[in-house]
């Protein structure tokens, strides 16, 4: 942190660049003073913070204002006319009052001036794309940490900024956090930061003036569309990233996506590219192509051979699925790119440990196994299906995929139909269960699911997601894979606005067991 007044956010407002973009509107002057903190919850305001009073999408921060003067704000910033009703209460209390436009932006460069730009004495990576984000950062920072370059991470399932780890909220942060992050980084001396850069972060500029030395795109399929309404949307919210890389950094794609090469249409940056399917040739003469082949799979890994510049590398892995080789192709064509030999790279893959609730696989009593998965969208769910099928497949076993799903309550109801579908047509048995019901009855949710099931007969309800996983076992047998999708890393299970603990692993334990 750095000592920031309040007259240098009016320097922000003023300046020429950025008067049209954010027209400050001041309804009431104060003095200025030296910020001690910044805050767009009331909850964090303290003595002389300054409160971002923003509009939401199911709460308005301007109901807040007079809880953030009580605690101490000295300024409330605000993108809501109807903050003008406090004005009387701003004068009698010496309070700055102003209203702007794109109040999350200017929250985005304040919060990055009041720790010091800290984004520009790292080298950022971010990853975005609908599924794969979380695995491939961990293997980027698991490679970097095997250079012995520190690196810190911000994600899904963790927050590491340096020897400490905490447990992430959301996948991106908003940018106080993320800003105050970085910081802590640049005080550990770390050298880099890889990120997950969430759709959402994108589109509310949460990650708004940080600039990328790299950026990963691993693919795009329905998600989140409550919020964005359609794919077309989602995409032009997930190209943001891209768009606004310098011409010194680096936009690595999934040439195997449909949107791999579109989502890099417009970017700067020098354009690299990973593959399964198209033949090495393919854009090889143009951009440099990291393309597999020779894949092999288990229940205890995954082995192939990258091809890159007509080399071969052979590449060994605790990962399984062939998703999972999209992402170590991701990880490794961003080392590489970023001038690390590649051949230490692949070294360290071998190392790597899945992360948690990333198709990690449970022996069970029986012979069978159950495994832990996030896959909380069609396309992850359909992957992680297909990935148990290969490998059933390639071990030349006559087992089945036993699936245990549900669909998240107040999100994209799009999906729920289709997760059922890809459920019913990929796995030899399904249990439709609960997942985090959230202000929904379970039962409608499912109800939704089922509409994707019509016609099949290979299913079961059983909206307890306890007894759901318990039946999944006694329905087992040696080497069936029982897939338990949707929760993955989550220790909790939100119900009516209350998490309850519920760890998927911890039931799969609890029931391991002989009668």
């Amino acid at each position: 942190m750095q000592d920031l007044k309040f007259s240098d956010i009016l320097k922000v407002l003023n300046e020429d660049e950025n008067k049209s973009v954010f027209s400050p509107e001041i309804i009431n002057k104060g003095d200025d003073f030296i910020i001690k903190g910044l805050a767009n919850d009331s909850r964090r305001v303290d003595k002389d913070f300054v409160f971002f009073a923003i509009k939401g999408y199911k709460d308005d921060g301007s109901s807040y204002i007079a809880d953030a003067i009580n605690r101490g704000s000295l300024a409330i910033i605000t993108d809501s006319e109807k903050s003008v009703i406090y004005k009387e209460i701003c004068e009698k209390n010496n309070i700055w009052l102003i209203i702007v436009k794109n109040i999350r932006r200017l929250l985005a460069q304040v919060s990055a001036n009041y720790f010091g730009n800290p984004s520009r004495k790292l080298k950022m990576i971010g990853v975005t794309g609908t599924n794969g984000k979380t695995t491939i950062t961990y293997l980027i920072k698991h490679i970097l940490d095997n250079f012995n370059i520190r690196c810190g991470l911000i994600g899904t399932v963790d927050y590491i900024t340096g020897e400490e780890k905490k447990v992430a909220s959301l996948t991106t942060p908003d940018s106080i956090d993320i800003q105050y992050m970085l910081s802590e980084m640049v005080e550990n001396n770390c050298e880099y930061c890889v990120m997950e850069v969430s759709s959402i972060a994108l589109t509310l500029d949460r990650v708004y003036g940080i600039d990328y030395i790299a950026a990963v795109f691993s693919n795009l399929t329905s998600e989140h569309l409550d919020l964005h309404l359609n794919m077309e949307n989602y995409f032009n919210a997930k190209k943001i990233l891209f768009d606004n890389l310098s011409s010194e950094s680096i936009a690595i794609s999934n040439l195997d996506d449909e949107y791999g090469e579109k989502i890099l249409s417009s970017t700067q940056g020098r354009k690299v590219f990973y593959t399964l399917e198209k033949d090495t040739s393919y854009l090889s003469r143009k951009f440099p192509l990291y393309k597999a082949t020779d894949t092999k799979f288990t229940i205890e890994g995954l082995q192939f051979n990258l091809i890159y510049e007509n080399k071969n590398y052979f590449i060994s892995s605790e990962l399984t699925g062939r998703f999972n080789i999209y992402n170590i192709l991701a990880a490794l064509a961003t080392i590489s790119e970023l001038g690390y030999p590649l051949e230490t790279a692949v070294e360290a893959v071998k190392s790597f440990k899945p992360v948690n609730g990333r198709f990690n696989p449970i022996r069970l009593y029986n012979g069978a196994y159950a495994i832990i998965d996030y896959s909380h969208t069609s396309d992850s769910l359909k992957n992680a299906i297909l990935a148990a099928r290969e490998i059933l497949n390639m071990s030349n076993l006559n087992s089945r995929v036993i699936t245990i799903f549900g669909c998240g309550g107040n999100k994209d109801r799009t999906k729920r139909p289709v997760m059922g579908k890809f459920a019913a047509e990929y796995s030899d048995y399904c249990i439709v269960t609960s997942d985090n019901p959230r202000y929904e009855e379970p039962l409608d949710i499912i109800k939704e699911i089922l509409i994707g099931m019509e016609g099949k007969s290979n299913f079961e309800v059983e909206e307890n997601r306890e007894k759901a996983i318990k039946r999944g076992i006694e329905l087992s047998k040696e080497n069936d894979l029982i897939l338990i999708c949707g929760k993955g890393h989550e220790d909790y299970q939100e119900i009516k606005g209350v998490k309850y603990h519920f760890d998927d692993r911890e039931i799969v334990e609890k029931y391991n067991k002989e009668n």
